[in-house]
């Protein structure tokens, strides 16, 4: 699913792009190989910032904690929107 802060209501945008930078995404390491036990969510989540692409691959058991504030907005963002 896409999300485009330019066109969310400014309050969603504006905890997104907060959760974001709290969650300090660009400094996550991409890893392309992945192991995660089949009980567990599997993310790819990917951001467009300018000219800078960052798109990283995480479970439920190798997210940072910092990232799980945003995954978990990310999830209930998608979630509503289905």
């Amino acid at each position: 699913m896409d999300f485009d802060l330019g066109s969310m209501p400014g309050s969603v945008a504006q905890r997104l792009q907060s959760l974001l930078t709290e969650s300090n995404f660009f400094d996550v390491p991409v890893v392309n190989d992945l192991r995660a036990s089949p009980e567990e969510y599997q993310y790819e989540i990917s951001v467009v910032a300018g000219n800078t692409i960052h798109t990283i691959q995480v479970s439920d058991t190798t997210m940072p904690s910092s990232l799980r504030p945003f995954v978990e907005e990310l999830t209930e963002l998608a979630e509503t929107a289905a």
